[in-house]
Formats: C-alpha cells, sequence, structure tokens
C-alpha cells in the first residue's frame, strides 16, 4: 500500500458492543488513501476477535498491548500512524460518510491550522439522536476560544501529525481533559477550526468520560489552563516532566498563586461530595477558599463551596457553624446567589 493521506486511529479497549459499527463508519469513507489504526489496548471481551475479522483488509493495522490507558494507546497510535493527517475517532461512535475528504481538503488549503474539528450529532447507546452540538467557527474564535473552554469535539478532529508530536503529544497526568491540553499547546505554535457540519455521530451512554469523571476532568482541564496561561508569561510549565495524574490537594499550596489556587475552589468541594469526606473536611475546605475569595467570580463562592458545606454541616448538627458561614455570605457575597442558602 503506498503511503497513506490520512490514518485514523481508534482507540479501544472492551469495545466490543460498538466496534463493528464504528469501524465500518470509517472503512466507507469516500477517500482514497486511507489508513486505519486500530490500538486494542488490552481488551479482555471480544474486541480481538472483531479486528481479527478485518485481517483482509490492507488499510487497517492493529496494535495489541497491555492495558495502559487511553493517553498511552493514543501516543502510540498516532507514532506508528503512516500519514501526515491523524483522524482521531473513538470506538463507539459514527463517522459520517465524508468526514476525512472534507477534513484533508479544509487543512491541505489552510496551512496554519494545526487541527480541525466540526459540529457533531449526539447519538443515544441505542443509536437515536439527541441533537446537534455546534463549536466555534472561523479560527480566531476557534482558537482564542481555547483560553475560556474546550472549543474542539475530541473525535472529531483532524490534526497535523508532525504538530502533534512537535509538542510532545497528549500528556498522561492530564486525564479525562488530555486532548484540552493538547489543543492549548498546539495553539501556542499555530491555530484551530472546526467545520460547519456534522463530522461524527458522538455517543453518550453511562460509560461516557464525562457521565463519571466530570470531576478529575475539571481539575486537569483547570489545570491545562494554568499551563497555558504560564507559558504564555514566558514562564515554565509546571507540569513539563509529570507523569502522574494530578491531584487537587498539590494545588494548594505555595507553588500556586491564591488567583491559581481559588480557580480549583469548586473543584475541590465536588470531590469532597464525590468521596463522601468528613465534615471537618469541608470546615478546613471552607476556611482555605474563603481566604482567596476575592479571585473567584461573585456568586460561585456561594454556589459551589458554600452551599453543600453548610448543607453539610447542618446534617452534623453543627448549627453554630453553619451559622457563621451563612453570616459571612451574606455579608459579603451576592444576595442573589445567597439565597441559594436557604432554600
Amino acid at each position: 500500500m503506498d503511503r497513506p493521506k490520512v490514518s485514523v486511529v481508534i482507540p479501544v479497549w472492551n469495545g466490543e458492543r460498538y466496534l463493528q459499527e464504528a469501524v465500518e463508519s470509517v472503512r466507507n469513507q469516500d477517500l482514497e488513501g486511507l489508513e486505519i489504526v486500530v490500538v486494542d489496548d488490552g481488551s479482555t471481551d471480544g474486541t480481538s476477535a472483531i479486528l481479527r475479522g478485518y485481517a483482509h483488509d490492507g488499510r487497517i493495522r492493529v496494535h495489541s498491548q497491555t492495558n495502559q490507558g487511553l493517553v498511552a494507546a493514543l501516543n502510540i497510535g498516532i507514532q506508528i500512524a503512516r500519514a501526515d493527517y491523524i483522524a482521531r475517532f473513538d470506538s463507539d461512535d459514527i463517522c459520517m460518510p465524508r468526514r476525512l475528504e472534507t477534513q484533508l481538503r479544509y487543512l491541505e488549503s489552510h496551512p496554519s491550522v494545526l487541527a480541525l474539528g466540526g459540529a457533531i450529532e449526539m447519538i443515544d447507546e441505542h443509536g437515536h439522536s439527541k441533537g446537534r452540538r455546534n463549536y466555534p467557527l472561523g479560527q480566531d474564535r476557534a482558537t482564542n476560544g481555547m483560553l475560556a473552554g474546550c472549543t474542539l469535539a475530541h473525535p472529531a478532529v483532524m490534526m497535523r501529525k508532525a504538530a502533534v508530536l512537535a509538542v510532545g503529544g497528549y500528556r498522561s497526568c492530564f486525564k479525562h481533559a488530555e486532548d484540552y491540553d493538547l489543543w492549548l499547546r498546539l495553539i501556542d505554535k499555530g491555530s484551530v477550526d472546526n467545520l460547519d457540519e456534522v463530522v461524527i455521530k458522538y455517543r453518550v451512554h453511562p460509560e461516557s468520560v464525562t457521565q463519571k469523571h466530570g470531576s478529575s476532568q475539571s481539575l486537569s482541564a483547570t489545570a491545562a489552563r494554568i499551563a497555558q496561561l504560564r507559558r504564555a508569561k514566558g514562564l515554565p510549565d509546571p507540569f513539563a516532566s509529570r507523569v502522574a495524574p494530578l491531584k487537587v490537594e498539590e494545588f494548594m499550596g505555595a507553588s500556586f498563586s491564591d488567583e491559581e489556587q481559588a480557580a480549583f475552589a469548586h473543584i475541590r468541594f465536588r470531590l469532597l461530595a464525590e468521596t463522601g469526606a468528613s465534615v471537618g473536611d469541608y470546615q478546613n475546605a471552607l476556611s482555605w477558599v474563603w481566604s482567596r475569595r476575592r479571585y473567584i467570580p461573585r456568586g460561585r463562592l456561594v454556589r459551589h463551596c458554600l452551599v453543600p458545606a453548610i448543607t453539610e454541616l447542618r446534617k452534623a448538627g453543627r448549627s453554630v457553624e453553619a451559622m457563621s458561614w451563612f453570616t459571612r455570605a451574606f455579608l459579603t457575597e451576592p444576595l442573589s446567589a445567597c439565597w441559594s442558602l436557604i432554600r
């Protein structure tokens, strides 16, 4: 086979339920010069058998490895891909017929764009439509908007392999937001954009990352923004050599400014709720966040920090402490936000 134009990288772990439909949607693309790189990350279900069924298709290359996680699977898939353009795709989604051809044509005519996404159609576990989700259009909006939140749908992106390798690929410490961290490093070098058309059907089901790991995803995304802001100021990236997943406790120390620490305030309280923390943990967290409240957007302190903490204090019968925090909030925070304290 001649050198392909596009390599579609599909990481999969125990994906037998939707894998065949996903692979078929890529095989049926209107694009010559297609390579499909499937990284089987230690599956223990019927995934391997499904992939063996494609042995007759020379466009499909399967790399099997022990389970190492999504980031490792993505990085090895990109490394062994032979094309200059890498299309990300998940093993439970569906590729629209002209996705690859359209994205390739755009990138070939826009050399400054390093990654290109598009709109997605949300579908449930049975394939029923749940509506369309659009992303910012135009290089300025998509690139500059990245500083406020992710403007690309990860499995809908086609990117330049050389650019991804030049910035170091995906980083394992940004678990569940490894794509956002990568986009932020790419916009240090160029721009990103989106197509104004649906390029994939994106499956939402109970095993989706945002359904299961929302708090840790928020933690990684916030850390990625801080890293980008530091790089923009000419400062070292604090996670340049980091491998292990991030923990919120790490951001409570002197190596991060009060403003940076405040960015993690609501995440800390979400994690406390998820782990069934003690009332003492909530008290400590409240004392910590109160000293940094001037860096927290008005209203967020009440909704995301004070409400859950005061609720736990009341449950524990510590009404005096609850009333003390309640009074502080009414004296210093917006009244519109404080109403949530008495609901």
